[in-house]
């Protein structure tokens, strides 16, 4: 009797160990660290313009921080708990003409386990231009119509070979060819005899095969060249050619004041053209206007 009366105690107490033991591993087990952290993208690409903006999201119960680094953005918020939706704004215009990369913003929560990385970049503006764009080189403004300057007219120090000069914020190139005798310089005709008519100034450039070659224009295509030559300008024969040789169609007419007009029907886009002598004499362009057209 007294063994089975102290078997029944026993048992009460494990029991009660039991009971006391067994719900303290489940409360372990449910307290255990469960947060996670997810967001939506891991790359951000902004608009060009300044002040144009994307977001993206933070999922998690935690605490969050949100840490850029680069430069040229703004976020609107850089810390939280729980979700969250973050913008991100361009400080500038991206006027590089290519798509930038900004930098990135690092995302990280508390006791989850590394960051999350969001790489910020900036698409590029792209200008609008007119259908229609005119570029004017007036020669008779003197030699500093050009950067870096013309050379001055001289009997004994020529400037040959191709030279590239910036008019107006396009490039232009001016090519004599040595061989042939050329030459070229920025010339006042009136330093000769201050009667002779205008327009007296001008770019002289010399024999065969010597030319002024245009600049291309994105999207657009040369449609009209008008060739005004100085007072001074005699037999000269000219023609126009593409930058890869190419001999383009054109009608020319002559206006009241001298200016050759060719009007382009066959040009071609993103293709440099050049007004080039094809004989031996000299020219004396005194202003240019070149039209660009809309390509189609």
């Amino acid at each position: 009797m007294q063994t089975s009366r102290f078997m029944r105690v026993l048992s009460g107490l494990l029991l009660s160990v039991f009971a006391v033991t067994g719900p303290t591993a489940c409360n372990d087990d449910n307290d255990k660290n469960t947060a996670t952290l997810t967001v939506s993208t891991d790359a951000l690409v902004l608009g060009g313009e300044a002040g144009e903006s994307e977001t993206f999201t933070i999922t998690t119960t935690a605490a969050w921080k949100a840490v850029p680094s680069g430069e040229g953005f703004t976020l609107d918020k850089t810390e939280g708990t729980g979700d969250a939706t973050v913008r991100v704004t361009a400080a500038a215009g991206n006027w590089d003409g290519y798509v930038k990369q900004l930098g990135s913003i690092e995302i990280a929560a508390t006791s989850v386990d590394g960051v999350k990385t969001v790489s910020v970049s900036q698409d590029e503006i792209t200008p609008v231009l007119p259908s229609e764009v005119t570029l004017v080189a007036d020669f008779t403004l003197g030699a500093s119509v050009a950067t870096p300057e013309l050379p001055p007219y001289s009997t004994d120090n020529f400037t040959t070979g191709r030279h590239e000069y910036t008019i107006g914020g396009y490039t232009f190139a001016i090519f004599v060819d040595p061989d042939e005798g050329g030459k070229f310089y920025w010339l006042d005709n009136k330093q000769f005899s201050p009667s002779i008519p205008d327009p007296a100034q001008g770019l002289f450039f010399s024999k065969l095969g010597a030319y002024v070659e245009f600049p291309a224009i994105a999207g657009k295509v040369l449609s009209e060249v008008h060739y005004l030559p100085t007072s001074q300008q005699n037999d000269v024969s000219l023609d126009l050619f593409g930058a890869d040789d190419s001999e383009p169609q054109y009608t020319l007419d002559y206006g009241d004041d001298g200016t050759w007009s060719y009007t382009l029907i066959d040009a071609r886009e993103n293709l440099r053209y050049r007004i080039e002598i094809t004989n031996k004499k000299n020219a004396q362009l005194a202003k240019l206007k070149l039209v660009y057209a809309a390509a189609k």
